[in-house]
This record gives structure tokens, sequence and C-alpha cells, in this order.
């Protein structure tokens, strides 16, 4: 019915015709809108030039870098043990866990402390750059024939990939437990 037809009809005729009328508008408004598409959060983290993304739900803090307390014959790659957010956590160097360059000294760097993990366990890493969404098609798991198969690397998210806009550049996509894997153990 014409909204403008029933303008002499009886109330409830006008109603019918008001309420089909505001469906059909707002039906086409919805046609025209882009489809939603699911996505995975990932804190990007920088470790020299290389960019890093960590599965958001498994982070549970990010805190300034601080010293560590080292411990006698651990690997490289364990800079130590340190309080955060009032626990004894133990420190991983993010660079060196993925073979890369250990990194400088500069002062400036973070920690990330992961959830979870028992004993608690925290990345130190060069900065953190961001939270970055990308799509959940680009996050797979690395049991995957088609994954990079390379240890801790389970995807990439390429430039631009980030929908906030807040990550401009590309970064690979880390699994946790394979990173994690030769250190609790």
């Amino acid at each position: 019915m014409k909204i403008g037809r029933t303008a002499g009809a009886d109330p409830t005729t006008r109603t019918a015709a008001l309420l089909d009328a505001r469906a059909a508008a707002l039906a086409a408004r919805k046609a025209g809108q882009e489809e939603m598409v699911e996505t995975a959060a990932y804190l990007v983290c920088a470790c020299g030039t290389e960019r890093y993304g960590l599965p958001l739900t498994a982070v549970a803090g990010v805190t300034p870098e601080r010293p560590c307390t080292g411990l006698p014959g651990a690997p490289t790659a364990l800079l130590g043990i340190t309080a955060v957010a009032g626990a004894i956590v133990t420190v991983l160097d993010l660079a060196a866990c993925l073979g890369l360059d250990r990194r400088g000294d500069e002062e400036g760097g973070h920690v990330v402390r992961l959830r979870a993990q028992e004993p608690p366990v925290a990345l130190a890493v060069d900065r953190v750059l961001g939270i970055a969404r990308i799509e959940i098609g680009l996050a797979r798991p690395a049991t995957e024939p088609e994954s990079l198969g390379r240890g801790p690397l389970s995807g990439y998210a390429p430039p631009g990939s980030d929908r906030t806009g807040d990550v401009r550049e590309g970064f690979s996509l880390l699994d946790l437990p394979a990173l994690l894997a030769r250190f609790t153990t």
C-alpha cells in the first residue's frame, strides 16, 4: 500500500502502511551496506625491523621493560626473571626466540605478559606498535599443511590488512604454543 493513498483511510490501515514503508526502507538501507567480516585482534610488536602479531586473547598486559635477574646456565633467549604486576615472571627475548639478532641495549622496550602460562611468562620486545584487527582467514593454525610450517609462525598479515587502520605495515602472526614449547617442556 502507498502511504499517500491511505491518508483518508482508517487508522489501522494507515498504521499498517507506515510500518510496511519503514520495513522496506530499512531493508533497502541494509542491502547497500558492506558485508560483515569476522576479525581477530593481534598485539603488534616490533623486534628490530620485523613486526610480529601476538593473539590479543593471549596477552595479559604490557609494561615498560625493566631489569631482569639473570639465571645461571639459562639459554640466551631467556633474559631472566622479574616482577610484573606483583608476580614473578620468566622473561624471554622474542627476537632471540625467533633466531633474530639480539635486541640492542637501548631504553624504551616493552614486556608483554602472557595469559594462562604456568610458570608465568613474558616476552621482551623492542616496542609495542598497537592493536590490529585482521580477517580471521589470515590466521591459520600451524598444523595446516598450507601454513608457513616454520615453527612459531602461523601466517602473515599483509600491509593494509588491519581493519582499524592503526598498523599500516605487514606483520607475521605468531603461534605462541609453538614458540613457547621449547621453554616450557
